[in-house]
């Protein structure tokens, strides 16, 4: 503290005060001479003398004078201590030992010397827990802390502390989000957590597959293994499609820490989701075991469209069936005749018939799956394959596959499939025998559901369409069917009693299929002599056998997943895009559900789109598993699976004191070894974060009660004198 000193600030310009001092004394003067004409010398100069003082002490006042008192103040600086709550900061240290967490808390509070109280004393200090956001902590709130759910975001933390703290301190083990090479004006000093050298774990690192494989195509899928705190070690690597290996490998692990990088391959022979598991064994001492597998899921698509097709005989309806089938290039067709004759015409190139006996043990116990589609075309089954391989057949349909029966007088082998699996895979009602009349030609017409069903779609305008089968030839033959369900039936007879001609229904999760007549050729062959061209039973044949193996285009539309690695608690966006043939659509969308891993279904968000035909459907998953998603309209049903897994930020939990070095180096801060460290270079610091403030108090001296006092006793005195003396 210093002395007080006493100063001037003039009311008004210097060289005006002295002048006033001089009136005032000759006033004071004139009045001396007043006064003692009548009062002896003495009390004539009494009150002249108190006449001046009064004038002096007015004139005084214009001088203003203050009293100022400066005084030096220390400023500590201030200390943002952030304490990590990533959920690594909840891994154990080691045997014995508390989580990193707990022994950071115990640094701040514990001890002899606990670090707060120590810090207190040369730094006004903030204490924060840095999760996803920064939040304040008292001190009674730090006992209770646990680790969060989520990382710890530096950069916001340290964007919302700048400029309001001198330096801050950062107790963490390195797992926490911040942009490399992004600098902060914030000192950062970093007390790690956790030991590198002592953390022991294996986990799979990455896993990069592609979106889309084909049928028969080998995939290799790339693996990255990291391991921490092991050494000489084999660990087998293996890929499983549920229970079942699909493909293994071994790799040597050395030295560690290490990365390993291999390739595993295997060819898909099924097309749909299939839905994998990569893993490692989990090993002694494991800091994390979760973290040793990982669930992904791989959609197989075929490259071509494989269809097989047995027909009954090498007839017109053969002919133009495979001429239309052959001509698509995405379709890869193994046909075959039976009983041919060498009077038979067929229309083949000689290099592409079979003078093979036709191979039925091969063809539906060992290759049948291989396949998309089935056809039997006008085929008596029972002279060729045994009712053994019907069952086969059943189980391919519910497994996915297509299967077709194109009409004739065998169209249901003289009613022999009545009682058979064959019996519940077709949309018919078995009679047991075989119904199948030529009486003359019949015109064919769209029934309701043929009228928004792909495969009658010919032309996306709904009129046009329907003129397009009304002006389609007449059928000479036709089967007698009879539908289990009406709504299946897409095509009936246009002239009298309507007859189903074409029917078409689900099982499983396959399709079927009946054309019941040998004579849709003349839809070719009529419409070419009307000078109308082939193109609609072209086009006709392309959509039964894309719908029957369930391609996409046809489908109610197309569920599009997000690219990125899907999380659980991170919202997911699906993209719906309605196929081309879905004039049925209800007025409110398509119906979409979402079903979890327990089979609980999730409610979705649905939006608009970029379009009419794109839906916008947002949910967030709270398990890991793999998500079923449904999609259904008027045309069918599409599912797709979604597999969700941990948040990756979960999967490393080796303390990563590389990323805290180059935080302190980017923000001009220190990576400390330890909290004598610390101290010595807080005590550093701090000294030179020291401000000391000058504080100035100035204290008017005319603004006292105590002056006033004096200049009011004065003039009452000279009053008072003035009054006695017979002045007054």
């Amino acid at each position: 503290m210093s002395p007080r000193a006493i100063f001037a600030d003039p009311l008004l310009p210097v060289w005006i005060i002295p002048l006033l001092l001089l009136l005032g004394g000759g006033c004071v003067l004139l009045h001396y001479r007043f006064v003692r004409k009548r009062l002896s010398p003495f009390r004539a100069t009494l009150l002249s003398l108190l006449r001046f003082f009064t004038f002096a002490s007015l004139i005084a006042f214009f001088l203003n004078p203050l009293s100022v008192e400066k005084r030096e103040r220390k400023v500590l600086p201030s200390l943002a201590i952030l304490l990590d709550t990533s959920p690594t900061m909840g891994l154990p240290e080691g045997e014995g030992k508390g989580s990193r967490l707990e022994e950071a808390k115990a640094l701040l509070m514990e001890g002899s010397h606990p670090l707060l109280r120590s810090l207190s004393e040369s730094y006004v200090v903030n204490l924060y827990r840095l999760g996803p956001s920064l939040m304040p902590l008292k001190g009674e709130e730090l006992g209770p802390l646990k680790p969060g759910e989520k990382k710890g975001d530096l950069g916001e933390a340290l964007g919302k502390l700048a400029g309001k703290v001198s330096l801050v301190l950062l107790l963490s083990d390195g797992n926490l989000s911040w942009k490399e090479g992004v600098s902060a004006d914030l000192p950062v000093l970093c007390l790690p957590s956790g030991d590198p050298r002592t953390y022991k774990d294996i986990l799979v690192k990455g896993v990069k597959s592609p979106h889309l494989a084909f049928r028969g195509r080998e995939i290799g899928i790339d693996v990255t293994i990291g391991v921490y705190g092991y050494r000489w070690l084999t660990l087998p690597v293996v890929l499983k499609e549920g229970t079942k290996v699909i493909a293994a490998k071994e790799v040597r692990i050395e030295e560690g820490p290490s990365e390993v990088n291999l390739t595993l391959s295997f060819t898909p022979e099924r097309v749909g989701p299939h839905h994998l598991t990569l893993s490692v064994p989990v090993q002694s001492d494991e800091a994390i075991s979760f973290n040793n597998r990982i669930d992904f899921s791989l959609k197989v698509a075929r490259d071509k469209i494989r269809v097989l097709m047995v027909s009954g005989s090498p007839s017109l309806n053969y002919r133009f069936m495979r001429m239309a089938l052959k001509s698509d290039p995405s379709i890869d067709l193994l046909s075959f005749v039976i009983l041919r004759t060498p009077s038979d015409i067929l229309n083949v190139p000689l290099h592409e018939q079979s003078l093979i006996p036709f191979p039925v043990e091969t063809l539906f116990s060992k290759e049948l799956d291989h396949f998309d589609l089935l056809v039997f075309d006008n085929l008596p089954a029972h002279l060729y394959i045994t009712p053994n391989y019907y069952g086969r057949i059943r189980d391919f349909v519910r497994n996915g596959g297509g299967f077709a029966l194109i009409g004739g007088p065998h169209l249901l082998d003289g009613g022999r499939y009545a009682g058979t699996p064959l019996e519940e895979v077709l949309p018919l009602r078995l009679t047991g025998r075989e119904d199948y009349r030529r009486t003359g030609t019949k015109k064919v017409q769209l029934t309701r559901a043929g009228r928004s069903h792909p495969v009658t779609q010919l032309s996306t305008d709904g009129k046009e369409n329907e003129s397009l089968w009304r002006e389609m030839p007449g059928l000479d033959g036709f089967n007698l069917l009879e539908p289990k369900a009406f709504k299946d039936v897409l095509l009936e007879g246009g002239d009298g009693e309507p007859r189903p001609i074409l029917i078409a229904g689900q099982y499983g999760r396959g399709r079927t299929l009946v054309l019941g007549t040998d004579f849709s050729w003349k839809w070719y062959m009529g419409m070419v002599a009307k000078g109308d061209g082939h193109w609609a039973y072209v086009k006709f044949v392309e959509r039964m056998v894309r719908w029957l193996t369930k391609e996409e285009s046809l489908g109610p539309g197309r569920i599009h997943l997000p690219e990125r690695p899907a999380e659980v608690g991170q919202e997911l966006e699906l993209r719906i895009r309605m196929g081309e043939g879905n004039l049925s659509l209800p007025k409110e969308g398509p119906i979409l559900s979402i079903f979890g891993p327990d089979g609980a279904k999730v409610t979705p968000r649905l939006k608009a789109g970029e379009s009419t035909a794109e839906s916008i459907a947002t949910f967030v998953p709270s398990k890991e598993g793999v998500y079923r998603i449904k999609l259904e309209s008027g045309d069918g049903v599409r599912e797709e699976f979604l597999t969700v897994g941990r948040a990756k930020e979960d999967w490393e939990g080796r303390p990563d004191h590389e990323r805290l070095k180059a935080i302190s180096r980017a923000t001009g801060g220190i990576l400390l070894r330890d909290v004598d460290h610390l101290l010595k270079e807080l005590e550093a610091m701090g000294r030179r974060e020291e401000r000391r403030l000058i504080e100035e108090r100035r204290v008017h001296l005319w603004n006292s009660a105590f002056v006033l006092a004096i200049l009011l006793g004065l003039l009452s005195l000279e009053w008072f004198l003035r009054r006695r003396w017979g002045l007054i």
